[in-house]
């Protein structure tokens, strides 16, 4: 872990993620969180006050607000092979990015809900967006009519088992096949099954 020009702050933060993701937020401690961080115990609670503060600001930290309001509409064509490429591979990205805060979701989803950290918004809003682009495609009469809904969730399911697919690769890939080539494909797949 490099922590060499992070401030204190960054680095319990970064501490505390790789021990959850391989601990469990219950097994990991203010002392060990600590001790990864090289900082003191005293350190983390000044920072954060609790190790409960720690797993929100680590929520918080990892951005899960795709990058919609930031410019990826104007990058739309109203070509649905090119936009669902786009889409395809922005939710790819970000998802690789935020690699271990979803490992965090999965492993730690009862602590999320106790203490009340919205999971679902992030994931919502992008589902929002493509039922609006399915609409706007649907419109302009170059989709077929369908629940829009469905497909937006369909299109999300299909790029994030990429990425599971991706987390599996610790133990081998399972194709030759480069991921590039597998959301190409599936971007072609989705387009070709929903034009009229």
């Amino acid at each position: 872990m490099q922590t060499e020009n992070l401030s204190t702050r960054e680095k319990i933060l970064q501490a505390a993620t790789e021990l959850i993701v391989d601990k469990g937020f219950k097994e990991t401690t203010t002392k060990d969180i600590a001790a990864s961080a090289g900082v003191s115990e005293m350190s983390v609670f000044r920072h954060f006050g609790s190790k409960k503060a720690i797993l929100v600001a680590i929520m918080k930290q990892y951005s899960f607000e795709y990058p919609i309001e930031n410019g990826l509409r104007e990058q739309l064509i109203w070509d649905l092979e090119h936009d669902l490429l786009l889409l395809a591979e922005m939710q790819y990205h970000f998802n690789l990015r935020n690699e271990k805060a979803i490992l965090i979701r999965f492993k730690e989803s009862k602590n999320l809900l106790a203490f009340d950290i919205d999971v679902k918004r992030d994931p919502s809003l992008l589902k929002e967006f493509l039922v609006w682009y399915f609409d706007e495609m649907y419109a302009q009469g170059k989709i077929l009519k369908a629940d829009n809904e469905k497909l937006a969730i369909h299109f999300m399911s299909f790029n994030f088992g990429l990425f599971c697919n991706k987390m599996m690769d610790v133990y081998g890939p399972i194709s030759a096949i480069s991921k590039k080539e597998e959301i190409i494909f599936g971007a072609k797949c989705f387009a070709r099954g929903i034009q009229p």
